[in-house]
C-alpha cells in the first residue's frame, strides 16, 4: 500500500488543481474513451441509458424525488408524508453521478439539468449551514456538502462557495465526543456509516480550499480506528471487518457496506497503510484491545463479504440499498488500492460492473429510445440506485477529483 500523507503540501496542490480543472466535457458523451477496456461497451450503453433515465426524473424545481425516512437496523422507514419529496440526499448523489459522466454545470446536453440542481441543493441550506428539507437528515447533508464541493471544484462559484463553507461549519459542529457523527445533528451517539459520508464530504471541501480543523479530522480518524476488529477483540468479530459503533458492540454488526466505508474514511482522512495507521494510535494514545487489523485484512474481508450480499435474493440482497451504499465506497477504497495493485482494481470493477448490468432495467421510450435504471427497496422512483449504479460503473473515467487517486 503506497504512503502518502494526509497534509502533504505538495498532495493537496496537485488534488487542489484536479478539483479547480474538474471534469471536461469533450468526453462525457464517450464514456469510456478515457478508461480503456473496463468500461466496455455494455458499460457504456449502460451509463447512457442510465443517464438518460435519471435526467428525465428531475423535478421542475431542480429536485430528484425520494422517500424521506429513516435506517431502523436494516430496514428503512417512510416518514409521514415522506412519500416521493424533493429529496436532498438523492439530488446530490444524481449530481455527483452526472459530474463523474464529465456533464457540468451550465455546459454540455445536461448544463441545464445541472444548474437547476445545484440551485434547489443552495436553496436547502439553512442558515446555520444544515442542508436539508423534507425530513432528510445528516446523510443527506454530507452528500450535500460532497456535491457542493465537487460543483465548487469545477465551476468556482461564490455563492456555491459561500453555502459551502457554512456546511462545512455546520459538520465540524455536530461532530460528538466520540469522533463521529449520527443521523441527526448533535446527538451524543455515532455510527460508522454516518461518519464515513461526512470524512468524504470534509475532504472534498479541503481540496478546493475550505478550511477544516486537522483536530476534526484526527477525532474521526481515532473512531475509525477503534471501530476496526481484530482477533483478538471482544465480542469478537470477522477480523478486518469494522464495528457500526466501537464504544457499544452489543448490536453491532459487521458487514461488506461498514468496511467498505471504513476502508474509504481512512483514505480519505490520510492513512493509506499500517505504519500511518500504528503511528496515529500511538500519537493520540487510542485505547485497543489488541492491535488493529492490517488493512490488507479489512480488503480482504470487503472482497469476500461483497460476495454474501450478491448472493442473498430479496432482503439484505442486491436489490437492497446497503448493495448500493456499500459499493459506492467499495469502489472508492479498492480504487485507491488499485494505486498500487492495479490487479485488484481490474478485479473487483469487472465483477461489480457485470453484476450491474445483470440488475439493471431497460426501457423504451415513448420515441423508441433506450434508458435503463436500478432498483433499490428505498423508494420506488429508482432515483437513489440508478445514482449510486452511474457513480460505480464511471469509476474508470475518473471525472470526479474526489475519487482521484
Amino acid at each position: 500500500m503506497r504512503r502518502v500523507a494526509y497534509a502533504l503540501p505538495v498532495v493537496l496542490v496537485l488534488v487542489t488543481l484536479l478539483a479547480v480543472l474538474g471534469p471536461t466535457q469533450v468526453d462525457a458523451d464517450d464514456p469510456g474513451s478515457r478508461s480503456g477496456p473496463l468500461v466496455n461497451r455494455q458499460a457504456r450503453e449502460a451509463i447512457r441509458w442510465g443517464t438518460s433515465y435519471l435526467v428525465e426524473l428531475q423535478q421542475a424545481d431542480g429536485s430528484w424525488p425520494s422517500d424521506a425516512g429513516k435506517k431502523i437496523n436494516e430496514t428503512y422507514d417512510v416518514f409521514q408524508n415522506g412519500k416521493k419529496i424533493s429529496h436532498v440526499g438523492t439530488t446530490s448523489l444524481a449530481v455527483l453521478a452526472l459530474l463523474a459522466g464529465g456533464h457540468m454545470p451550465g455546459r454540455g446536453p445536461h448544463g441545464d439539468v445541472m444548474e437547476r440542481a445545484i440551485g434547489f441543493i443552495l436553496s436547502q441550506v439553512r442558515h446555520n449551514g444544515y442542508i436539508a428539507g423534507g425530513g432528510t437528515r445528516m446523510y443527506s447533508h454530507a452528500f450535500a456538502t460532497l456535491a457542493l464541493a465537487e460543483v465548487y471544484g469545477v465551476s468556482r462559484t461564490e455563492r456555491v462557495r459561500e453555502k459551502l463553507q457554512l456546511a462545512v461549519e455546520f459538520t465540524v459542529k455536530c461532530q460528538n465526543a466520540t469522533g463521529g457523527w449520527r443521523y441527526v445533528p448533535f446527538t451524543n451517539d455515532s455510527d460508522m456509516s454516518v461518519t464515513v459520508c461526512q470524512i468524504v464530504a470534509l475532504r472534498a471541501a479541503r481540496n478546493v480550499g475550505i478550511k477544516v480543523p486537522r483536530a476534526t479530522i484526527d477525532r474521526a480518524l481515532s473512531y475509525i480506528i477503534q471501530s476496526a476488529i481484530s482477533e483478538n477483540d471482544h465480542p469478537p468479530g470477522p477480523k478486518g471487518a469494522y464495528w457500526y459503533q466501537p464504544y457499544d458492540k452489543r448490536f453491532n454488526r459487521p458487514s461488506f457496506a461498514l468496511c467498505a466505508a471504513g476502508l474509504t474514511a481512512m483514505f480519505q482522512a490520510g492513512l493509506y497503510d499500517d505504519d500511518q495507521v500504528r503511528s496515529h494510535i500511538k500519537r493520540f494514545k487510542i485505547r485497543r484491545r489488541s492491535a488493529p487489523p492490517a488493512i490488507a485484512d479489512s480488503v480482504d474481508y470487503m472482497d469476500n463479504a461483497y460476495w454474501q450480499v450478491w448472493h442473498r435474493r430479496g432482503h439484505m440482497g442486491p436489490d437492497h440499498y446497503f448493495f448500493y451504499y456499500g459499493n459506492y465506497y467499495g469502489a472508492q477504497a479498492m480504487y485507491q488500492i488499485g494505486g498500487q495493485d492495479p490487479a485488484r482494481w481490474r478485479s473487483w470493477y469487472t465483477r461489480v460492473r457485470d453484476h450491474l448490468l445483470e440488475r439493471m432495467n431497460p426501457v423504451k421510450t415513448a420515441d423508441g429510445k433506450t434508458q435503463a435504471f436500478w432498483r433499490s427497496n428505498v423508494d420506488d422512483t429508482n432515483a437513489y440506485a440508478t445514482a449510486c449504479a452511474l457513480l460505480i460503473l464511471q469509476f474508470p473515467l475518473d471525472y470526479l477529483p474526489i475519487h482521484q487517486r
